[in-house]
C-alpha cells in the first residue's frame, strides 16, 4: 500500500508544469507634470479602493531623532485650510510654540524646563481656541473612508485608507491637501501620546530585546537606532526640525501614488492632475548611507523574560529585495525551512533532535539578511548540539546535497505563494507601495518573481555559499532576564480641549459641493454570492469561482469546536506532527510538496477545520491524500511529548503580558466560566492525555454535520464529484450543536482588578450588559452608539481621551452582540477600553466612567459614525477567496440574509435624538463594570471603591 500510494503521488506531482501564470497584474505607472509617481491598478471583484501615498523618507534619515515618525503622527492634524476656523490668526499661537520647543530642546535645567512646558502649555490652550480636532479623519468618514493610518518604518513612510468608490475626487482632493500645506497644531497632545506609544512598547518583553539585537545587527547604520528615537530626543521635539524634514523629502519627485480596486483608469489623469499635481516639484536630496560591516562571529546575549525557553539565532549579511540573488538565498533558506516541513532544519524537528528550528530571508532597502532561529530540546537540550546540528544542514545546502526535483518543488512553493499574496487588492496595493520604496518598477518586480522558474541548483548552491558564510555571521544567544525600562515621564501639561470640535472648516463646507452618486454598501449575497451544492444530508458544498488565477482553496468545515471540547487545539497542533500507517510525517510533507499544495488544520469556538491551497491541476490528487490522512493517521508518542511540552511553555507565558491578562479579564467578566481561558485543559490534564486520546476525539468530531469550502475554477459538479469519489463524506451522520455562550449580566457597579507589579501601562476597561431581546431599530441604536462612543478616529473614546487629554496611545470600544438568527432573546453588550501610564490611571478611570455616565454629544460625530458603519460594511466585503467561509458561516448560523442588512438599511433613519433615547435607556441608567489590569500601587482603593465593589482577581479566577 505505502509504495502505491508514494508512486501514484509522484506522478501526480511529476505532471506540475511551473509555467503558472501571476495572473493579470496590471499596473499602469506614470507620472503626473510635477514628477509625482502613480501606479494604478483597476480590480472590480471587490467594491473598495485602497489609496496610499508613500514618502521616500524614514527613520534612515532622522537616525534617533524620532522626527519622521512625529511627523506621520501630526500629519493627521490638518493643513491650512482644514481643522481650523481662522488659519490666519492660529499661526501667531503656532509659532510661538514651535519658538518655544526650539528653546526646550536647548535648555536642561529643571527649573527652567519646567517654566517653559508651562509656557507651551498656556499657549496651546490659546491656539486651541481655533482648531477644529481630527476634521481630516472626519472628512475621510463622510466620505466613504475607512480603516485610515499610516506607517513609519525606517525607509519609508506610508498613509493609507480604503475607501468606497464613488467617493474617489473627494479622496484624492482630500488627501492631496493634506500633503500641500499642513499645519503641526494641537501637537502637545501628540507628543504625550507618543510618549504612550514609548511606554506601551517597553511592556512588551521582546521590543527591548529586538531594540538590542538590531543595535547591534546593523551598527554603524541609521538603522542601528528605533524608528521611535530615543528617549533624550522624544522629550525635546523641534516643530522646526519637522518642518524642514517634510519641506525636504514630501516632494512631488520623492512621493508615489498608489491606488488598487474598484475604480476606471479612463479619464483619470486630469483629476490626479487637478489634485495631486499640486504638490511642488522636487526630488530629496542625496543621501549618504554607510556600508554595512561583516559579521566576524562574534556573540550577542540578549536578555528574554522567559524562563525555562533556550534559544539562540545566527544572522548572516544577505541581498536586498532587488538584488538577483535574493530569490536563489530564499529558495535556499526554503530547503532548511518551508511550508510542508520537508526542510533539512525541519527534519531536525521531525526527528526530535530539536524543539524548533527556522530559517528566514529578509531586507530592509539598505541591507539584507538571512536568519535562523534554533530552539532546543526542552529542559535538557544543549545550546552548542542543536547549533553543531544546525550548522551541519547549512553545510548540506552549500555543497548541492539536494535533489533536482526538490528544487523545482520549492520554486513552485514560491510562485504560487507569490500568486497569493498578489491576488488580493490591498495586498497587492501594499506590495506597489512597497516596490516604488525600493526603487523598482512594477514590471521590473514581475519580471523577478517570473525568474523563479530559471533558477539553478548552481545558483542555489553560490548563492547559499556566497552568504551563508561560516566565519561571517553573528551569534545570538537568549539569556533570562530584564532590560531596565527607559521610562518617559509625562510633562503633565494641561488638557487642551477645542472650543470648535462641533465645527466644520470653510474647506469642509466647499467638499461638501461635489455631487457623489448615492450607492448602497455591497452586502453578502447568501443566495446567489456562492453555489450550494447538498453532498449528503449533513455535507454542504459551498463553491465560488477564481477569476484570478489556477489556485484552489479547498477547506472541510466540521460543525464542533472548542466550546465542545476544549482540547480540540491540542488535536489540531498534533495531527500536523503524525504520519499514517504507511507514510512518515516526513514523506507525507514531500507529498504534499510534490503536488504544491500546503495543508494546514486549526480549531475555533464552533469549528475544526482542514484547509488545502494548491493548483487545479492537482486538487484530486491532493483530495486523495487527504482522505488517506482522514482514514489513516497513527499516534506517535516523541511527537506527544513535544505537544506536552510545546503546551507547558505557551502556557506558562499567558500571564505575562499585560495584554494577554487583560483578555482573560474581559472573558471572565463576560463568558464566566465559558472563558475560553478556563477552560482550556490545564497542564497537568494535558500531560495525561495520550495520542490516542487526541485521535479518538478527532474521529468523533468527523462524525458530525461538515462544509466543504472552495473557492477555484472548476464547476460546483466536478468538486462534488470529486469529494464523492475521494472523501469519507458518510462519515458524517450527526447534527451540529448549538453552543452558543450568553454572555453575562450585571446588576451592580463592580470593579475588578488585577495586580501585575511589572507592568508600566494600565490597561482599563468598562463592560456593560445590554437588555436581551432587541428589536431590530435598538440593535441598528446600538451600532450607532459604540461607533459613535468608540469606533474610530472622531470617536468619543479616542477624542477625549488620547486627543484632548492624552491619556492612551489607543482608546476604544465596540459592541458585542449575540446570534440574532438564533438566539436574539440573549443579551448584548458593550465594551470599551483604553491603555495608559500607571501613574494616569485614577485619572483616566475618572474620564472613562463619566464619558458613560455623561456622555458628550456631538451631532457631527454622529452623523459620522452612521457614515463610518456603512463604509466598513461595504469596505470589509470579503475577498472571492473569503467568500465561501462567510457564506456558509452565516448560513450555519441560521441567517437567510447577510447580518448587516437591518443595520445598513435603518441606520441611515435613525438620528441623534433616537440615538440618546437608547443610550440613556439602556446605558447611562444600567450598571457596568470597571476591570483593571496593571500595577497595584497606582491604585487609589478608596477612591476606586467609589465606582463600585471591589474585586481583586488573581490567576487561578481567570487562568485554568
Amino acid at each position: 500500500m505505502k509504495k502505491m500510494l508514494t508512486v501514484a503521488l509522484m506522478a501526480w506531482g511529476a505532471s506540475i508544469a511551473i509555467a503558472q501564470s501571476l495572473g493579470t497584474l496590471e499596473v499602469k505607472e506614470l507620472k503626473l507634470s510635477n514628477g509625482l509617481t502613480v501606479w494604478l491598478n483597476e480590480d472590480h471583484t471587490q467594491p473598495k479602493v485602497y489609496g496610499a501615498l508613500i514618502v521616500k523618507a524614514g527613520a534612515k534619515d532622522c537616525p534617533n531623532t524620532g522626527i519622521a515618525h512625529y511627523l506621520e503622527h501630526v500629519l493627521f492634524k490638518g493643513t491650512q485650510k482644514i481643522g481650523t476656523i481662522n488659519y490666519a490668526e492660529e499661526k501667531l499661537w503656532l509659532d510661538s510654540i514651535s519658538a518655544k520647543y526650539n528653546e526646550l530642546s536647548r535648555t536642561t535645567e529643571p527649573q527652567q524646563r519646567l517654566k517653559l512646558q508651562q509656557d507651551i502649555s498656556r499657549l496651546s490652550q490659546r491656539a486651541a481656541d481655533y482648531a477644529i480636532p481630527n476634521e481630516f479623519d472626519r472628512l475621510i468618514s463622510q466620505y466613504g473612508g475607512s480603516k485610515l493610518n499610516a506607517a513609519t518604518s525606517w525607509d519609508y513612510t506610508q498613509y493609507y485608507n480604503t475607501f468606497s468608490p464613488q467617493f474617489l475626487e473627494q479622496w484624492c482632493e482630500l488627501n492631496s491637501e493634506r500633503m500641500l500645506n499642513p499645519v503641526f497644531r494641537l501637537f502637545q497632545g501628540e507628543l504625550e501620546t507618543v510618549y504612550e506609544e514609548k511606554n506601551r512598547s517597553s511592556d512588551d518583553m521582546l521590543t527591548t530585546a529586538v531594540e538590542k539585537l538590531l543595535g547591534a545587527v546593523f551598527k554603524g547604520h541609521p538603522y542601528q537606532y528605533p524608528i521611535i528615537g530615543s528617549t533624550e530626543n522624544l522629550k525635546n521635539p523641534r516643530l522646526s526640525d519637522m518642518e524642514d524634514f517634510f519641506r525636504r523629502y514630501y516632494v512631488a519627485g520623492n512621493m508615489g501614488l498608489m491606488l488598487s480596486g474598484d475604480f476606471t483608469d479612463e479619464g483619470i489623469v486630469p483629476l490626479l492632475e487637478r489634485t495631486f499635481g499640486r504638490l511642488p516639484k522636487g526630488e530629496a536630496p542625496h543621501r549618504n548611507i554607510p556600508a554595512l560591516e561583516p559579521f566576524n562571529g562574534e556573540t550577542l546575549n540578549i536578555k528574554v523574560n522567559m524562563p525555562i525557553i533556550k534559544a539562540l539565532g545566527l544572522l548572516f549579511r544577505g541581498p536586498l529585495d532587488k538584488n538577483k540573488d535574493a530569490k536563489a538565498l530564499q529558495l535556499a533558506m526554503s530547503l532548511l525551512t518551508n511550508d510542508n516541513g520537508t526542510g533539512m532544519l525541519d527534519s531536525l524537528r521531525t526527528a526530535h533532535k530539536v524543539m524548533f528550528a527556522y530559517g528566514q530571508r529578509f531586507a530592509l532597502q539598505e541591507g539584507g539578511l538571512a536568519g535562523l532561529l534554533i530552539i532546543p530540546k526542552l529542559p535538557f537540550g544543549s545550546k552548542k548540539k542543536a547549533e553543531q546540528l544546525c550548522w551541519q544542514q547549512i553545510e548540506r545546502v552549500k555543497r548541492g546535497d539536494f535533489s533536482e526535483a526538490k528544487l523545482e518543488e520549492l520554486k513552485l512553493e514560491l510562485i504560487r505563494n507569490s500568486a497569493l499574496e498578489l491576488e488580493d487588492g490591498t495586498d497587492r496595493a501594499m506590495m506597489m507601495g512597497e516596490v516604488y520604496a525600493q526603487g523598482r518598477s512594477w514590471t521590473d518586480y514581475l519580471q523577478q518573481e517570473e525568474s523563479v522558474k530559471q533558477i539553478t541548483k548552481a545558483d542555489v548552491v553560490a548563492a547559499a555559499n556566497r552568504y551563508l558564510l561560516s566565519d561571517h555571521y553573528m551569534r545570538g544567544v537568549k539569556k533570562f532576564g530584564n532590560y531596565p525600562k527607559d521610562k518617559v515621564s509625562q510633562p503633565n501639561y494641561k488638557p487642551v480641549v477645542p472650543k470648535h470640535a462641533r465645527e466644520q472648516s470653510d474647506y469642509a463646507r466647499e467638499l461638501a459641493k461635489i455631487p457623489v452618486a448615492d450607492k448602497a454598501p455591497k452586502l453578502v449575497d447568501l443566495q446567489h454570492d456562492a453555489e450550494i451544492t447538498p453532498l449528503t444530508s449533513h455535507v454542504q458544498l459551498y463553491k465560488v469561482a477564481n477569476p484570478k488565477n489556477d489556485l484552489f482553496t479547498f477547506t472541510m468545515k466540521w460543525h464542533k469546536g472548542e466550546r465542545d471540547d476544549a482540547n480540540l487545539a491540542l488535536v489540531a497542533s498534533y495531527l500536523t506532527e503524525l504520519g499514517t500507517d504507511s507514510l512518515t510525517k516526513h514523506e507525507i510533507g514531500e507529498a504534499w510538496q510534490r503536488l504544491g499544495t500546503t495543508f494546514e488544520t486549526s480549531s475555533s469556538d464552533n469549528y475544526f477545520s482542514m484547509t488545502l491551497t494548491g493548483f487545479e491541476s492537482n486538487l484530486a490528487p491532493s483530495l486523495n491524500l487527504l482522505r488517506h490522512l482522514l482514514t489513516s493517521l497513527q499516534a506517535n508518542k516523541d511527537a506527544m511529548k513535544e505537544l506536552k511540552s510545546e503546551y507547558k511553555m505557551s502556557h506558562h507565558q499567558l500571564d505575562r503580558s499585560n495584554s494577554s491578562v487583560f483578555q482573560m479579564v474581559l472573558q471572565k467578566l463576560s463568558k464566566g466560566d465559558h472563558s475560553s481561558y478556563l477552560r482550556q485543559p490545564a497542564v497537568a490534564e494535558v500531560k495525561k492525555l495520550s495520542g490516542e486520546d487526541l485521535l479518538h476525539l478527532f474521529n468523533d468530531v468527523l462524525q458530525y454535520d461538515c462544509s466543504v469550502l472552495y473557492c477555484g475554477t472548476k464547476s460546483s459538479a466536478d468538486v462534488a464529484d470529486l469529494c464523492k469519489k475521494y472523501l469519507p463524506l458518510s462519515s458524517s451522520h450527526l447534527p451540529k450543536s448549538d453552543n452558543e455562550v450568553p454572555l453575562q449580566t450585571y446588576s451592580e457597579p463592580i470593579v475588578y482588578f488585577y495586580n501585575m507589579p511589572s507592568s508600566r501601562q494600565t490597561l482599563l476597561g468598562v463592560y456593560g450588559s445590554i437588555k436581551p431581546s432587541l428589536s431590530d431599530k435598538e440593535e441598528a441604536l446600538l451600532s450607532m452608539w459604540s461607533q459613535y462612543m468608540g469606533g474610530g478616529m472622531g470617536s468619543v473614546m479616542f477624542q477625549e481621551i488620547r486627543e484632548f487629554r492624552s491619556m492612551a496611545y489607543s482608546a476604544h470600544g465596540q459592541e458585542i452582540t449575540p446570534n440574532r438568527a438564533r438566539h436574539r432573546d440573549n443579551p448584548s453588550a458593550y465594551i470599551m477600553y483604553l491603555g495608559t501610564q500607571g501613574d494616569k490611571t485614577m485619572q483616566a478611570l475618572h474620564v472613562l466612567d463619566s464619558l458613560i455616565t455623561q456622555m458628550p454629544v456631538n451631532e457631527q460625530e454622529v452623523t459620522t459614525a452612521k457614515q463610518e458603519i456603512l463604509n466598513n460594511v461595504n469596505n470589509d466585503y470579503p475577498s472571492f477567496r473569503e467568500l465561501p467561509s462567510f457564506v456558509s458561516a452565516y448560513r450555519t448560523a441560521g441567517y437567510s440574509e447577510d447580518p448587516h442588512t437591518n443595520i445598513t438599511r435603518l441606520v441611515p433613519t435613525l438620528n441623534t435624538n433616537d440615538m440618546l433615547d437608547f443610550y440613556r435607556q439602556n446605558i447611562q441608567s444600567q450598571p457596568h463594570v470597571i476591570f483593571i489590569v496593571g500595577n497595584k500601587k497606582h491604585l487609589d482603593m478608596q477612591a476606586l471603591s467609589k465606582y463600585g465593589k471591589l474585586v481583586e482577581l488573581k490567576k487561578a479566577d481567570v487562568l485554568r
